[in-house]
């Protein structure tokens, strides 16, 4: 086995080749169905039309198939239109394909019945028939593991990067063998059903670079991708931070706008030189509005507390006139009944009086030693301290009678302060609505600046004028990553430069394809990332049926190539029927005479076609199938599974 990242030593090349291919009907069979022998170099099946035949429906694709089915491609085993034909046949159910086939420079027999997977048969030293007995030690592994150690574990990259799938035999099988019903539509469609990439966008060009010896370290190229993935991501983010401002703006506008009681179309601000309403002048002018309410309302109440003073100031004289007049009243009620402690209580006034002179008048906003008629109620209860003897003296009867003028004046005062008493509950109520004023007031300024602040905050950062914490973070990032991804862009371009020379010689292969064919002057291969879905080109550019004979001339480019040491190419290649998929007569044996005269022994193209060959061709004719006869088709049974010609 080769060192990792070291071609098969150029002496074994074709690295794989197959020699005979042999279909059984059973495998206790001592004769085979068909024997089909190859050769290194070009090998052609024909079908030419016969009488009253287009030559199709013979067997040219079940020979592709079933020589893939010994190469060991996995779709078989998985199920497939032919298999399960041929399982439902009476007369073939039991058949199997065995061939020769010679793996870095070592020759194997393979045998494989398409019914019974476990029955599957290798042996480097044994024949298909002593397989089909079972007289020979199965080494059907071995042969699996030759076929990874000869073309996946000598390449240099094991793993495609970008999705990390390891690298399997069957991917290269199938570029190396496309499958006729993808019908040639695209370089990277190998299969109808796919090649089970886990990344199938990316994954076909890395692994024809790798296997042409063009890519020998993928690190920077996995770096490469997960920058790329990094740096999408943050811009996908730093969009949506950015549209998030987008929508509260609509949102705030609209806000704004219900506000101010304004339609909702009217634009933020002034737009051009007419003058036209717009948010920011109506805003304006409900602002100065509401500055004016405030500054009335302040105004207003000040009028009222001045108001408010003038009526405590004429309510006060009356009020002390009333608690001397209910003082000397209740001395009297209590006297009358004898009650001497509350007598003293309200005998003691005087003295809390006194005890408060330091203290303001409600009205005028005195001191109370400083109000006359507290000044006069002190004297008149110390009066009444010294008549204290002569009111005990006093019969019940006559405290009585002296009640009644007293209780007669205090009901008078009662009368004069009961209008002053409402004029000041009415002040009360109309300062608190003014308070109330005042404060719906300042809410709706300040919730109308902050709207106009949240407006244009939003609109700042909608428009890229300024960022929030959470976009300058994002932005650092991005520019971080995208710094990091514009280095390993110039590393992947000078690792490109390293292999620029193989890169030249495989576009120069294509450029001889090309110029041996009718009506083409050039070609070229590019596997730049932005040629990556039509990597092989050739000119001057004609119908677009030609993109077909691109595909097909990239893949004699590449089996051309394998013949350079520096390439990992199995040298093995397979189409099924290329004219069928629009290339004319001329054109197809312009390119098979080109890879009959420049590849040589050194690698394996075979062929199916519906077309005769010209008579410098019968050399390369390897078997012939017709419609003549029953004889004539691949497995002496038609099957319905041909496909027809894809004019």
């Amino acid at each position: 086995m080769n060192a990792v990242g070291t071609p098969e030593p150029f002496p074994a090349k074709p690295r794989l080749w197959v020699e005979t291919l042999w279909l059984l009907e059973s495998l206790t069979a001592n004769e085979p169905l068909r024997e089909i022998p190859l050769r290194q170099g070009l090998n052609l099946i024909v079908s030419p039309p016969g009488k009253g035949s287009s030559g199709h429906g013979v067997g040219k694709t079940a020979f592709c198939q079933l020589l893939r089915f010994a190469l060991d491609d996995p779709l078989w085993s998985e199920g497939s239109a032919l298999r399960d034909e041929l399982l439902q046949s009476e007369d073939l159910k039991e058949g199997a394909v065995a061939a020769r086939v010679h793996v870095g420079g070592e020759t194997w027999t393979v045998l494989k019945p398409w019914r019974h997977q476990k029955m599957y048969r290798a042996s480097r030293n044994s024949d298909w028939r002593q397989l089909a007995v079972g007289n020979a030690e199965n080494e059907y592994h071995a042969y699996q593991d030759a076929l990874r150690q000869h073309f996946v574990e000598t390449l240099p990259v094991q793993e495609l990067p970008g999705s990390g799938q390891p690298i399997e035999w069957h991917h290269i099988l199938a570029w190396c063998s496309r499958d006729q019903n993808a019908r040639y539509q695209h370089y990277f469609q190998w299969r109808a059903e796919g090649v089970r990439f886990s990344l199938p966008a990316k994954s076909p060009l890395a692994l024809i670079q790798i296997v042409l010896g063009l890519l020998h370290d993928a690190t920077t190229l996995r770096d490469l991708d997960s920058t790329t993935k990094a740096l999408e991501a943050h811009k996908a983010r730093l969009d949506q931070l950015r549209e998030e401002p987008a929508r509260l703006l609509n949102h705030v506008r609209r806000q704004l706008a219900n506000r101010l009681e304004a339609p909702i179309n009217t634009p933020f601000r002034q737009e051009g030189l007419i003058e036209h309403p717009n948010l920011i002048d109506i805003a304006k002018q409900r602002h100065e509005a509401y500055q004016q309410e405030l500054k009335s309302i302040v105004e207003g109440k000040k009028a009222l507390a001045d108001e408010r003073n003038k009526w405590l100031e004429k309510r006060m004289p009356l009020n002390g006139a009333v608690s001397l007049l209910s003082n000397e009243i209740k001395q009297m009620e209590a006297l009358i009944v004898g009650d001497i402690e509350q007598l003293e209580a309200l005998q003691n006034e005087a003295t809390s009086l006194q005890q408060n002179l330091s203290k303001h008048c409600d009205a005028g906003n005195r001191l109370l030693k400083e109000c006359d008629y507290v000044i006069r109620r002190i004297e008149q209860v110390k009066i009444d301290r010294k008549q204290r003897i002569i009111l005990h003296q006093q019969t019940k009867e006559s405290l009585e009678s002296r009640l009644t003028p007293l209780r007669r004046r205090l009901g008078e005062l009662e009368d004069e302060i009961t209008p002053m008493d409402k004029a000041l509950a009415d002040i009360d109520r109309e300062s608190v609505e003014l308070d109330k004023r005042h404060s719906q007031t300042l809410s709706a300024d300040q919730l109308l600046s902050e709207a106009i602040e949240n407006y244009e905050y939003y609109e700042s950062l909608a428009s890229g004028k300024s960022q929030s914490a959470d976009m300058d973070a994002i932005q650092r990032k991005l520019d971080a990553v995208r710094r990091r991804y514009e280095q390993l862009q110039l590393r992947l371009e000078k690792e490109r430069q390293v292999v620029a020379g193989h890169r030249e010689a495989i576009s120069e292969a294509m450029m001889a394809v090309a110029r041996s064919l009718p009506s083409f002057q050039w070609g070229v291969f590019n596997d730049e990332e932005k040629h990556r879905s039509h990597p092989f080109q050739m000119g001057p550019m004609h119908s677009t049926t030609y993109k077909v004979l691109e595909i097909l001339a990239g893949d004699v480019a590449c089996l051309i190539d394998s013949t350079q040491e520096k390439s990992f190419h199995p040298g093995f290649l397979l189409h099924d029927s290329p004219r069928e998929a629009e290339m004319s007569e001329d054109i197809l044996w312009a390119l098979l005479g080109h890879v009959a005269e420049n590849g040589g022994d050194s690698l394996q193209y075979i062929v199916t076609t519906s077309t005769e060959p010209p008579e410098s061709f019968k050399v390369f004719e390897r078997h012939r199938l017709s419609t003549d006869s029953v004889d004539g088709l691949l497995l002496r049974k038609r099957l319905g599974v041909e496909q027809a010609a894809l004019t």
